[in-house]
């Protein structure tokens, strides 16, 4: 196991260094998407980088703040969908040695479709079980154990939609199969993800007052952590094709 996952860093690590001017560029829309809801002047916060919704005040919002944030949020899951697919899309194409077809490209926005609609009934999902938890004494052990579940089972969707053209359906059932067969590989990335959101954000808390330490761990999390981590994801899935080794 020790070997396996020295050769998955291997290629996240030499594909990201080799590749890191076109995967900056690719990267940007992160910087859009996250920016979206952050700018949208409803119950939206900043943490360790990330967009996050304050589910308890969805009660006193009105309808029209409902449609703007719910529009606020598609919008950027949609841009942050295709941006992971187009990542995914150039590491496939280095792993298994074949160059980037005209019709893989023109299905790229297929593949966003698949991941938009999988990714937004996990923030549906998520929301309505906070509602239904919402002020119960139970609410921080239930909710916590519902969202750790639906993200170990579904860690795997973006990479089995890309590499795998995945249907819906299909893209959760082999994001399960291959996260319960490697529990490991969910684990490590996690653990990997936290040390260095929590870096960034102890960084740049030394660095600037808040709320621009803010901004600033987003900007470098976008352009830097989010997009390792992306392809870290993806070589860890396709350790399961003998031949992309």
């Amino acid at each position: 196991m020790d070997d396996e996952l020295s050769r998955t860093f291997g290629y996240a690590a030499d594909f990201y260094l080799k590749k890191l001017n076109l995967i900056v560029l690719f990267s940007v829309p992160f910087i859009i998407a996250f920016l979206i809801p952050a700018l949208v002047p409803l119950p939206t916060y900043l943490a360790l980088g990330g967009v996050f919704l304050r589910t308890g005040s969805l009660p006193s919002l009105s309808l029209l703040d409902i449609a703007i944030t719910a529009f606020a949020y598609a919008l950027s899951v949609f841009i942050i969908s295709d941006t992971i697919v187009n990542l995914n899309i150039i590491i496939r194409s280095k792993r298994t040695q074949t160059g980037i077809k005209r019709e893989v490209m023109s299905a790229i926005g297929n593949y966003a479709t698949r991941i938009f609609y999988i990714s937004t009934m996990m923030l549906l999902l998520m929301i309505v079980v906070q509602l239904v938890v919402y002020e119960n004494p139970f609410q921080p052990i239930i909710y916590p154990l519902f969202l750790l579940c639906l993200s170990f089972l579904l860690f795997f969707v973006p990479p089995a939609v890309a590499i795998d053209h995945s249907d819906t359906p299909t893209a959760m059932k082999r994001s399960a199969e291959m996260a319960m067969k490697n529990p490991h590989y969910v684990l490590l990335w996690s653990l990997v993800a936290l040390l260095c959101l929590s870096v960034v954000k102890f960084c740049a808390d030394l660095m600037f007052a808040s709320p621009i330490s803010g901004y600033f761990t987003l900007l470098v999390n976008s352009l830097v952590v989010l997009p390792f981590l992306t392809i870290l994801q993806t070589q860890m899935y396709m350790e399961k094709y003998p031949l992309a080794r």
